[in-house]
């Protein structure tokens, strides 16, 4: 009777132990598997922060380029409004060229008739064409003017190639009309024959009274 009371004890023993040690085996596994999880949960956070910055990032970069997009289109219109400018201003520069060839041409007229009458109009008419000239030397620095600040603006926004095509176009331009401008003014007094000798004479008896 003892001994089966031993063998009892020990066998209720030995299952205490088993039990003991299944329970141990869960509680490890389940501690693995709260720390697999733990350690998703910090990756998947981590991917939704750096979600969240990309995304401030994204809309930073869309506001500036907004921003830079207008500033372009602000300077586009600026440089198109100087252009318009310097177009008109070089309109009357050649109206004024033109008027100041006329009154060349009536100059050499005058000198050739030599009266008195015709003395007082060449003396008009070289102030007028001194003043003429005195303007259009103005709006030439208007428009060279216009274009340096045309130039400057479109440096900010248009690229280099374009620009250096224009700036050459401008300023071959502008020689252009400064040597038209420089012939008319030179030549436009000898289109006419010199006056005679006699009439010379004349004339300056004529201012000696």
């Amino acid at each position: 009777m003892q001994d089966r009371v031993i063998a009892q004890r020990e066998a209720e023993q030995l299952e205490l132990e088993r039990v003991r040690r299944a329970v141990g085996a869960g509680a490890s596994s389940s501690r693995a598997v709260e720390g697999s999880q733990s350690d998703l949960e910090d990756r998947l956070a981590a991917a939704v922060r750096r979600a969240e910055e990309a995304r401030t990032e994204l809309a930073e970069r869309e506001r500036e380029l907004r921003t830079t997009t207008d500033r372009t289109s602000q300077l586009q219109g600026q440089v198109d409004a100087a252009t318009g400018e310097r177009d008109r201003l070089r309109i009357r520069i050649e109206a004024a060229e033109l008027l100041v060839a006329e009154m060349t041409w009536e100059l050499a007229t005058l000198r050739v008739q030599g009266s008195f009458a015709d003395q007082m109009e060449m003396a008009r008419l070289r102030t007028e064409v001194t003043a003429q000239q005195i303007r259009i030397d103005e709006l030439q620095g208007l428009v060279t003017t216009l274009g340096q600040a045309a130039r400057s603006r479109s440096r900010t926004d248009v690229s280099g190639a374009s620009g250096s095509s224009s700036r050459r176009r401008n300023e071959e331009e502008e020689r252009r009309r400064h040597g038209e401008a420089s012939a008319q003014s030179g030549t436009g007094g000898g289109e006419m024959p010199p006056p005679p000798k006699r009439q010379e004479g004349s004339r300056e008896s004529g201012g000696g009274q």
